[in-house]
């Protein structure tokens, strides 16, 4: 007998292997095994198959080694893994293997065996939530299917979601999954759950040291959590009987894996797997995303709402649309900087929302107008101030790092200019005016860095002891001020670009957050040089549900999610010509869409900004798919492409960047 294996590497292809007598009556798909890899004398891979010899097809096989030992006695997914694998592999077309690998990726090498069990110590009942009384007798009714829950403060979550899971996991073997955007908001979580589940709440991410994954690991799988509390890769943890998923802040870009493979997104892949399941999938926030927006529409989703109306009582805080154009230079406007001085004067705290993090997003000389491009992959370079080297440029896009310059490479010039504001230049302007007062940053440099200094500058902003936070939007989720009266965006054209059919959505979400976090008074600022944007006609109502149902009307004429399927096939080469033919090869490829039942249509191509002044040539297609089906078939054609010389390919199912 044979044992067909997918190892997490990225080559699209499986392995046969001999299994040993002692092995055969054992093996059985979804077990870890064993076997030599290459020049690897023992690789973990996964069983998709057990078969007769006869039933393979060997031609690949020079010879055929034999598996060394299992791992496990049984499955660890009851839901199929390598089903789920092949669809996310069809679905953002990363390797099989690798997809799979996803669900196995923080295995332990050894299972514990389960400690004996014992009676668990007895909670606190959740409170009572009338608010969710609808929900509740839902969830606790029919516990299979997928709900959108539009819940409002964030503050409300820690007695929600106990209520929540308590209500969904009544048997004393059913088990949940609370996904969260941020490792930040675990312990507040954790410890609210506590006092429902004492001593069976585990948690889930990547800053736990190996020994305490393998912990969580092992709780998980033998039953002994109730609840785990994890960050996105939470969503492919084994479960000994998982009935409950909820993810919150469901609108959150984080949850896109488009860093690394596999790609996916962990809403689709959450509500996926709790169908095979049986099981129930939560998608809970306070402004969803209007693909599940839209699929509640379509009764995909059963969505309920347990936020207040939109305006708060009294006339609630007031909303002035800057146009930046009256105030060219400034970093701030007269009207935002006035207000800003008498809110801390009065006592009061601001939050201010840069567009980006470090200090400038572009530097350029002041005589001929060179720009400072990454050499190695071509994009703009940020300007970044640090303690330890003084200002240095640095590339977003792949980390390279090198000191500001002192002459223009251009033209010999020593006068350079930088455009646009980051948090640490925003930082700066506000310290100018505002002096002696404390001003905290957090954005995803902070983020990225010590957890200690992270922590430090949300919690003196949240106790009142700083008097303004400069952050990216990341510091909106994060935020929790006793004395809030002003809030101001800096740069609101940022994400309100033409070629992002999300701009509108993503901006909207935060004005809305940002009014919602003002309570009943306070002053919301945005800068902006495109004051007749439609965004800022929505903002005199504040009505989340109305912007939704009207962008899901636009989506639908425009034909973009969750009406379709979206692929871009970016496309880069210092060849013209070479880049003409790897495009005619797309269209052809392609030819397909829009005939019989694979409903669909490309657009394209579309120069990046800043095109002219490169070394080489780039454009990108963004192909508009029906069904999901057809999106597949056309990320398959995309990635089957015949490779020309000089010419690289780039293929994103799913994408959320644009530029």
């Amino acid at each position: 007998m044979l044992a067909e294996l997918s190892f997490p590497i990225p080559l699209r292809r499986t392995f046969y292997y001999l299994l040993p007598d002692e092995l055969e009556l054992r093996a059985a798909p979804g077990l870890r095994a064993v076997a030599p890899l290459g020049k690897r004398a023992a690789a973990v891979g996964v069983i998709l198959r057990v078969l007769p010899e006869k039933d393979a097809d060997l031609s690949r096989f020079k010879e055929l080694k034999s598996v060394t030992r299992l791992l496990d006695e049984d499955a660890l997914f009851p839901e199929d893994a390598p089903a789920l694998a092949a669809w996310m592999s069809a679905r953002w077309g990363s390797p099989h293997g690798i997809c799979l690998g996803a669900f196995y990726a923080h295995a332990p090498a050894e299972r514990l065996a389960p400690a004996p069990s014992e009676p668990p110590p007895a909670g606190f009942p959740p409170p009572e939530l009338p608010e969710l009384k609808k929900f509740m007798e839902a969830l606790s009714s029919s516990r299979e299917g997928g709900y959108l829950l539009r819940l409002a403060p964030l503050e409300r979550r820690e007695a929600v979601y106990p209520a929540v899971f308590a209500a969904a996991l009544r048997d004393e073997a059913a088990q949940g999954l609370l996904l969260v955007p941020d490792l930040n908001f675990i312990p507040p979580l954790a410890a609210a759950l506590e006092t429902v589940f004492p001593g069976r709440v585990g948690v889930w991410h990547a800053r736990l040291t190996p020994k305490k994954r393998a912990e969580a690991w092992n709780g998980a799988v033998a039953g002994r959590y109730k609840v785990v509390i994890a960050t996105r890769t939470g969503a492919f943890l084994p479960f000994k009987d998982l009935r409950l998923a909820l993810m919150d802040g469901e609108h959150e870009e984080v949850y896109r894996q488009e860093e690394a493979e596999p790609f996916y997104h962990t809403r689709e892949v959450l509500l996926r797997r709790m169908r095979a399941l049986g099981g129930a999938a939560v998608l809970a926030s306070p402004t969803p995303s209007i693909e599940a927006w839209g699929a509640a529409a379509a009764g995909e989703l059963w969505r309920f709402d347990a936020v207040p109306a939109a305006r708060l009582a009294g006339p609630g805080p007031d909303v002035r649309v800057l146009d930046m154009t009256q105030y060219p230079g400034d970093i701030l406007a007269r009207p935002l900087a006035d207000s800003l001085r008498r809110a801390v004067a009065a006592g009061g705290q601001a939050l201010v929302i840069a567009a980006r993090k470090g200090y400038a997003s572009r530097l350029f000389c002041a005589n001929c107008g060179w720009m400072a491009r990454c050499a190695d992959c071509g994009p703009g370079m940020t300007l970044l101030k640090t303690a330890e080297a003084g200002p240095v440029l640095l590339c977003r896009r792949c980390g390279k790092k090198e000191p500001k310059p002192v002459v223009c490479p251009a033209c010999g010039g020593r006068v350079f200019r930088d455009l646009g504001a980051g948090t640490q230049k925003t930082q700066e302007a506000i310290a100018r005016l505002l002096p002696g007062s404390r001003i905290a940053r957090f954005d995803g440099d902070v983020l990225r860095g010590s957890l200690k200094t992270m922590r430090g500058e949300l919690e003196s902003f949240s106790k009142g002891e700083a008097d303004v936070l400069v952050g990216t939007r990341i510091a909106l989720r994060e935020l929790g001020a006793p004395r809030l009266s002003l809030a101001a965006f800096i740069d609101a054209d940022s994400d309100l670009s033409g070629a992002d059919f999300r701009a509108s959505e993503k901006s909207y979400r935060a004005f809305y957050g940002a009014w919602r976090l003002l309570g009943a008074r306070g002053e919301l600022f945005i800068q902006t040089r495109e004051a007749g944007h439609y965004v800022f006609s929505r903002l005199t109502e504040m009505d989340y549900p109305s912007f939704a149902d009207g962008e899901l009307a636009a989506r639908r004429d425009f034909f973009y999610p969750p009406f379709s399927h979206i692929l871009k096939v970016r496309l880069a080469s210092v060849d013209r010509r070479s880049l003409d033919a790897a495009a005619a090869d797309l269209l052809a490829a392609l030819s397909f869409l829009g005939s019989g039942a694979d409903e669909g249509e490309i657009l394209g191509p579309v120069t990046p900004q800043g095109q002219e002044k490169r070394r080489f040539h780039s454009e990108y297609y963004l192909v508009k798919a029906g069904s999901e089906r057809t999106a597949a078939r056309c990320l398959e054609r995309a990635q089957a492409l015949p490779p020309r010389p000089r010419v690289k390919y780039f293929v994103e199912a799913d994408p959320y960047g644009f530029q």
